[in-house]
């Protein structure tokens, strides 16, 4: 199939998805085994940090170009199987791979050489989620520098990216692509997982948080279910350049439709003025239209559509009762903007989908944050820097890993303390 044939079927929207084939069929217990112990004799022969980041740059590198035949193919196939348009997956994967640039990789191998001598594990056994390809990359990547080997399963649902992104780190360096493994198995087979965590020095899981709690490991570090946010400071709510401004705010969402832990769910606007908030969730809507037109929304599973549709209903009737509530939609569930001033912090059903709220100060907002205490992973910030120190504060209180300017959610810097930090710690001692 040419490469404008394969955008032409993965742009389809509205009809039913179909799922492309696995890379091959579920491993044996025998190939894991035998994966297991080859991995375990290349961890006995060291490579250089830096060769091995030098590697992951190259590969990198290959796969930002959008014309690479491996990335083609791959986010072809990829987008076929989530629903997604092609843009849309074209610019997640973009955000994605952002932060790996060769000097990032290479101070990461600096830090790993200044380290010296430190136990640690020797296989990692990788779990991956299947709502985001690519989730967990830079876990892979500070993991393979680091000096481990990694025994990676892939969701079922998601068999593609790591698979083929390890094929172009063997062209490049086949040494290197000698240390890590890539499996993929449905869930049902209990059997493969278990032999998986049980000859895995460590295992890294990604998941909801029924998910992780359902693995048993001796040595576990979860990534579980966890969302964002994000905050619009006085001084940004009012800016000439608000159009630029929600427009980077609402690619911030749409990025892997809105299924990474890296999503905005709930976007508040510090301000006493309400009706400020109110005319900041108008100029969202106009966002999510514009956006809507290069980056066309994914097909929605049904229940994911059922849900979405409950949240407006939920809103119409509210604001029928009385309720200061504004609910903007846009077509066949593309997106969906509510303005609800007062709100705590919530969770969306993804897929666009978010709520808008007017906070008066740092206070207020810490009151609409609490509940949501351990869920936040990272949130937005747009404003100046008086009032970016006013919210890190607020975040170092309510665990919050990361902070961004609005526009950079999705690329988080290689150092990135995900889940907390103990992964990095694990790796590289940061703590």
């Amino acid at each position: 199939m040419t490469k404008s044939a394969l955008e032409t079927e993965a742009n389809r929207i509205g009809e039913p998805i179909e799922m492309v084939a696995p890379l091959s069929s579920a491993p044996s217990l025998a190939d894991i085994d035998a994966t297991r112990v080859a991995l375990r004799d290349a961890s006995r022969k060291p490579i250089a940090p830096s060769r091995i980041a030098d590697a992951i740059a190259r590969a990198i590198s290959l796969w930002r170009d959008r014309q690479h035949p491996r990335r083609v193919d791959a986010v072809a196939r990829i987008t076929r199987n989530a629903g997604f348009s092609l843009p849309l997956m074209n610019d997640s994967i973009d955000a994605l791979l952002r932060p790996f640039t060769r000097e990032a990789l290479a101070t990461l191998a600096e830090r790993v050489t200044r380290r010296g001598a430190r136990k640690q594990a020797e296989l990692l056994g990788f779990i991956m989620a299947g709502n985001v390809a690519g989730a967990g990359l830079h876990e892979v990547a500070i993991a393979l520098v680091a000096g481990a080997t990694l025994l990676v399963k892939t969701a079922s649902n998601e068999p593609i990216f790591f698979a083929e992104f390890v094929r172009t780190l063997a062209d490049i360096d086949p040494e290197v692509a000698s240390r890590i493994a890539v499996f993929s198995w449905p869930r049902d087979r209990i059997d493969l997982t278990a032999a998986h965590v049980a000859n895995c020095d460590l295992i890294v899981a990604y998941g909801d948080d029924a998910t992780i709690a359902s693995i048993a490991a001796r040595n576990l570090i979860g990534f579980g279910s966890r969302v964002s946010g994000a905050v619009v400071a006085g001084s940004a709510a009012i800016s000439s350049q608000i159009d630029t401004m929600t427009d980077l705010l609402a690619r911030d969402v749409a990025y892997f439709e809105q299924l990474g832990c890296l999503s905005p769910h709930h976007i508040f606007v510090v301000t006493p003025r309400p009706e400020i908030a109110s005319k900041f969730a108008n100029e969202m809507s106009v966002a999510f239209e514009r956006l809507s037109k290069s980056m066309p929304p994914a097909k929605i599973p049904l229940i994911d559509a059922a849900k979405i549709l409950s949240v407006r209903e939920n809103a119409r009737w509210r604001r029928i009762s009385g309720d200061t509530i504004q609910l903007m939609e846009g077509p066949q569930l593309g997106w969906t903007a509510i303005f609800d001033p007062d709100a705590a912090f919530s969770v969306s059903p993804g897929f666009r989908t978010v709520v808008i709220s007017a906070v008066r100060d740092w206070q207020d907002l810490r009151f609409r944050l609490l509940p949501a205490k351990g869920l936040i992973e990272a949130f937005g910030f747009s404003g100046n820097q008086s009032e970016l120190a006013d919210f890190r504060a607020l975040a170092g209180e309510l665990g919050i890993s990361y902070v961004a300017q609005v526009g950079e959610m999705q690329s988080p810097p290689l150092d990135w303390p995900h889940g907390g930090g103990a992964f990095l710690d694990a790796m590289i001692g940061v703590r």
